[in-house]
């Protein structure tokens, strides 16, 4: 079956990333993919109302909630009903030159100050790379190995909607030549199949994954093949141009 994806940023090539480079945006139904995981907020902005209660898991290399001029960022931020160009671009003057105010590991800092009074749980898997979580609630602390097993049973409708919240390089790790994934495919294929079990009990608002295609990942091949059997496992097909 074809996946009819809309191109929210029509794809620009397998160009480097980094903290602010947006390459693509393309979404079906509440499922968003990206390159640069900057997008998230914006997404789920258009998936549910963020000022009611909801419930988000972060499954991320990174916490993404870095808070250095976490001020700055909330005082240039773009309209909450800005469209993605509006909010890409927005900018603020850093010292002496412009700098974007939304980047990949501040976008969830942002979220969770404006919106973290509307939790009601907050769920974080990573490496432990990164600030804190800037959130005064509680935040629930989950380990690799309870991944796959679990995640169904976290996602649950009496928590939700949900949001969920994947980078894929929390599969890799760094090694002296380059990033090698650390987990089977066995095992990711296990997590997926139990985010596809929570998402036909539509206990999931929005889905948002990234691919980081650089730095803590071996390039766009493997995370392109990895998203690819992913999306599968939920029912999707999905590849770039």
């Amino acid at each position: 079956m074809t996946t009819n994806w809309q191109w929210i940023v029509p794809f620009k090539g397998r160009n480097h990333s980094g903290p602010t480079n947006q390459n693509f945006l393309c979404s079906f139904e509440n499922v968003f993919v990206m390159d640069n995981h900057r997008a998230a907020l914006w997404c789920w902005l258009q998936a549910l109302d963020l000022s009611t209660p909801h419930s988000l898991i972060h499954i991320d290399r990174h916490t993404d909630t870095l808070q250095s001029r976490l001020g700055e960022w909330l005082a240039n931020l773009p309209s909450r009903s800005a469209g993605i160009d509006d909010y890409l671009s927005a900018e603020y003057t850093a010292s002496t030159h412009n700098s974007r105010v939304i980047r990949w590991d501040n976008y969830l800092s942002i979220y969770l100050a404006q919106f973290g009074s509307s939790l009601k749980q907050l769920r974080f898997l990573t490496h432990g790379d990164g600030d804190r979580p800037n959130y005064k609630g509680t935040t629930l602390f989950s380990k690799p190995w309870e991944l796959p097993v679990n995640l169904a049973g976290w996602l649950d409708p009496c928590f939700g909607p949900w949001i969920v919240n994947i980078d894929l390089d929390y599969f890799y790790c760094c090694t002296e030549d380059e990033p090698t994934q650390m987990f089977s495919e066995h095992y990711i294929d296990l997590t997926f199949l139990a985010l596809k079990k929570a998402m036909d009990t539509n206990a999931v608002a929005a889905l948002t994954l990234c691919l980081t295609p650089d730095t803590y990942t071996p390039g766009w091949d493997a995370t392109e093949a990895l998203a690819t059997r992913a999306l599968k496992h939920l029912g999707l097909e999905w590849r770039l141009p």
